[in-house]
């Protein structure tokens, strides 16, 4: 479809297509020396409607915005027939949102994005989402001077004012903190470890590690521990088992013991929190290659290497328990571990909070731990 300004809005429909689509990001960050390109191949995989997750809860369609034969802008638009079942019918979503600074592409592309969905009854857009909650999500506003870890999304300052300009209007922040362990004193840890072993005792908890062999069987009990525990939180989908063997399927080969931890309540799992070494540090150097020579750079920079850093990525507790202040629990854990056992490693992010858990916000920050990237959602009225 033609626009003014000579940008044509043209769906990806070929393979060629895709890879512009998927390499577009090498342009808008070329000079931005923050930035860690995706793995190609796990890219191509994500977007195919017959291998990733998505496709088993949803429909999408990717663009693509030339002008002059150049590329210059990408958005896909897409419906997530899981979120209809626990929230509305009403909505519709785009994502993988890069585009040049200039409104004479990112218009064309709200427009293309919000007609697709409309076409499918939509009378609303939300976004940016690639493609579902717990994908990549939100627009960074907040926190551009820090590199994204892993999963996290990276944008220039500018994609704000582009999304302002077309009439979008704030719909929740997402939040990640940052523990920094230079600045834990020794002191500290020593009360944390009496504090971690009060509360242990008080609430019968037993905090277990699960080792990289237990993942196949434990695997399905946190992702309905998670599902349950997250169920109350703003835009909650419950994650489907495909989507969550294909997230601990490419996690497992990266972990080191003692990141994965849950905790039992005599006997019944009740908490759960998985850490993992932030791989952006390493991919970012293989240009979006995952040859099999990077892949055992991967390894051992996360097996054998101390990573510089960490992501705290997903962490529950069961309803039933979450007024026992397990989720202390949970952050002294996660402290004492990255204080005690990986003692090369410099911080780890805790991401992403939703707005609205205020109880972990406020729980976060008396531990000293600093926000420091804001991830944020918006709403357009079709």
């Amino acid at each position: 479809m033609e626009f003014p300004g000579g940008v044509s809005i043209d769906p990806v429909s070929s393979a060629e297509d895709l890879e512009a689509f998927i390499r577009l990001p090498w342009e808008i960050y070329a000079a931005d020396p923050l930035w860690a390109p995706p793995i190609i191949s796990h890219q191509r995989d994500f977007l195919d409607k017959n291998k990733g997750p998505f496709f088993e809860v949803g429909e999408a369609q990717c663009f693509l915005a030339r002008r002059g034969g150049r590329v210059v802008g990408r958005i896909s638009a897409q419906i997530n027939h899981a979120y209809e079942k626990h929230h509305d019918n009403a909505t519709g979503f785009f994502g993988f949102f890069e585009c040049v600074d200039d409104t004479a592409v990112s218009r064309p592309l709200f427009d293309t994005a919000g007609q697709w969905v409309r076409e499918r009854g939509k009378t609303k857009l939300h976004g940016p989402m690639s493609f579902a909650v717990y994908d990549e999500v939100g627009l960074l506003v907040d926190g551009f001077d820090t590199a994204p870890v892993v999963l996290h999304t990276h944008n220039p300052a500018y994609y704000e004012n582009l999304v302002l300009d077309y009439g979008f209007v704030k719909t929740f922040d997402w939040y990640a903190y940052r523990i920094m362990r230079p600045e834990i004193p020794d002191a500290d840890i020593v009360k944390y470890k009496a504090m971690l072993d009060l509360l242990c005792r008080k609430n019968n908890i037993a905090v277990t590690p699960i080792k990289r062999s237990e993942f196949a069987t434990r695997g399905a009990q946190v992702c309905e521990l998670f599902n349950q525990a997250w169920s109350r939180n703003w835009g909650h989908v419950p994650l489907s088992k495909a989507q969550f063997d294909a997230f601990f399927t490419q996690l497992a080969p990266i972990l080191r013991h003692g990141l994965v931890n849950v905790l039992y309540d005599a006997g019944e799992m009740v908490g759960f929190v998985v850490s993992m070494p932030d791989i952006n540090l390493i991919i970012k150097d293989f240009n979006g290659s995952f040859s099999l020579f990077n892949q055992l750079r991967l390894l051992w920079g996360t097996r054998v290497r101390y990573p510089a850093g960490f992501r705290v990525l997903i962490l529950g507790v069961k309803q039933t328990h979450q007024w026992k202040r397990l989720h202390h629990i949970l952050m002294l854990h996660t402290i004492i571990n990255l204080h005690q056992n990986y003692p090369k490693s410099e911080w780890a992010d805790c991401s992403l909070i939703p707005e609205s858990l205020t109880n972990w916000i406020k729980a976060l920050e008396s531990y000293n731990i600093k926000r420091y990237k804001t991830f944020r959602l918006y709403d357009l009225d079709l």
